[in-house]
């Protein structure tokens, strides 16, 4: 089988807001607008070949490629009136992002009475390369920051079926995670001087290796699912700060090593013929080693110690299936807090609805992120010399109706995980970082 599919992506966006400045004896205020111009497009080629070589025994290989493209200007104006607002062309940048990931992968699994088994390893090359032009610059005039990188990646999958509807499982994979466009722009942006901020386009992936080990136990209405996990990941990436010349700047740095080792839980249940619950409790210890990072211009590294803690998630998705065909689904969740290379990520709670209704081969929905209006990061960090408490909101309350139209009986695919174990994020129950 084989697909070529075409994705492109605009998001303008033109934000005016007003700054104050207050000190001791002054307040200063300004106006500031900026436009955004996020242009993506993205294409993806893939090819699979499976030969099932005999009753118990199946090969599978494949090829895939994605070759995208960022062009994403931003244009400031600063000025002392919302009316009078001079172009800022030290606020000024152009991100271009060109990325090409060619995978080609290979499996082998059968399954001999009672024993399952699948046996795989993907070849990753990753190629990209990242500008950020200044006012005035063009394109052809800068060379750009170039990133090549070739990786392996084993998987292995093992399960036995016990008696009674049990199963054991024990899993391998190694897995990456590599930095967004955003963590690559070497754009210093001093939109607020109290706190500049900038990407570091040398940024490097992040490598994890993890061990599983799932018992699963069915019933007619019920299933649970309990794992035991451990994993590892080298070059961990985590936005650093410090302070130079009394100016708070942060970037993002490979900067060590952590483990990750606890139990996930997850139980469904569907009650009542009406009722489905899926509960999901993460339960893990987290240890990130210390760093030395020493930013260009200051002569003292940005160090921290080792850090360690125990941390918990809980999430819970309920479905209700209401008269006249419609559907209720609630999604939410609570995440403890979770430390990070220079200070913690405090504990948040997050809940999602929807309401969906089917007519034939229509279906209409409604759908509300953020129904409590809770969606925010509060971090502390901690340095040297300083300490500093920030609070970033995921935008607020959204509500979006979709309508669709299903032609013949056509069903999308479902994603083979074990085809994708070089690419993307950490996936499954590890209890990493779990921004939403």
């Amino acid at each position: 089988m084989a697909s070529v599919s075409f994705n492109m992506w605009r998001m303008p966006n033109t934000t005016t807001y007003q700054r104050q400045y207050e000190y001791v004896d002054s307040l200063d205020t300004y106006w500031q607008s900026q436009e955004t111009g996020i242009k993506v497009n993205n294409w993806e080629f893939q090819v699979d070949y499976t030969n099932q070589i005999s009753e118990m025994f199946k090969i599978e290989t494949g090829y895939k490629g994605t070759l995208s493209h960022e062009d994403s200007p931003m244009t400031t104006w600063t000025g002392l009136t919302e009316t009078d607002m001079p172009i800022d062309e030290d606020l000024y940048n152009r991100f271009i992002y060109d990325q090409n990931i060619q995978a080609l992968y290979a499996t082998f699994g059968g399954k001999i009475s009672d024993f399952s088994f699948s046996a795989g390893l993907r070849g990753e090359y990753w190629h990209n390369e990242v500008k950020s032009l200044a006012y005035g610059e063009t394109e052809d005039a800068k060379q750009p920051y170039v990133t090549n990188k070739f990786a392996l990646f084993p998987s292995l999958f093992l399960s036995y079926s016990l008696p009674k509807e049990n199963e054991v499982q024990v899993n391998y994979t190694r897995r990456i995670r590599r930095p967004w466009g955003g963590q690559l722009n070497s754009f210093v942006n001093i939109s607020d001087p109290t706190n500049i901020s900038y990407g570091n386009p040398e940024l490097q992936p992040q490598y994890s290796n993890a061990f599983e080990l799932n018992y699963i136990k069915n019933w007619t209405n019920h299933v649970i699912s309990i794992s035991g996990y451990y994993r590892t990941t080298d070059d961990v990436i985590q936005r650093i700060s410090f302070m130079r010349d009394g100016v708070m700047n942060s970037t993002n740095e490979n900067v060590s090593q952590s483990l990750e080792t606890g139990a996930e839980f997850v139980v469904k249940n569907n009650l009542f013929k009406r009722l489905d619950l899926t509960t999901t409790v993460n339960l893990f210890y987290n240890k990130l080693d210390g760093f030395s990072f020493l930013p260009e211009g200051l002569t003292a590294p940005v160090t921290g110690d080792d850090e360690s803690d125990f941390t918990w998630n809980f999430n819970i998705m309920a479905s209700v299936r209401l008269p006249w065909d419609l559907n209720l689904q609630l999604n939410g969740g609570y995440y403890s807090r979770q430390i990070l290379a220079q200070g913690s990520r405090e504990p948040r709670y997050r809940l999602d609805g929807g309401l969906k209704k089917s007519l034939d081969n229509w279906s209409f929905s409604v759908n509300v992120r953020d129904l409590l209006d809770s969606r925010k990061w509060n971090q502390m960090t901690y340095g040297s010399d300083f300490v500093q408490e920030s609070e970033r909101r995921g935008g607020g309350r959204r509500v979006q109706f979709t309508v669709s139209y299903s032609f013949g009986n056509a069903k999308a695919r479902k994603p083979d995980m074990r085809k994708q174990g070089g690419g993307g994020d950490m996936g499954g129950g590890y209890g990493g970082d779990m921004d939403y």
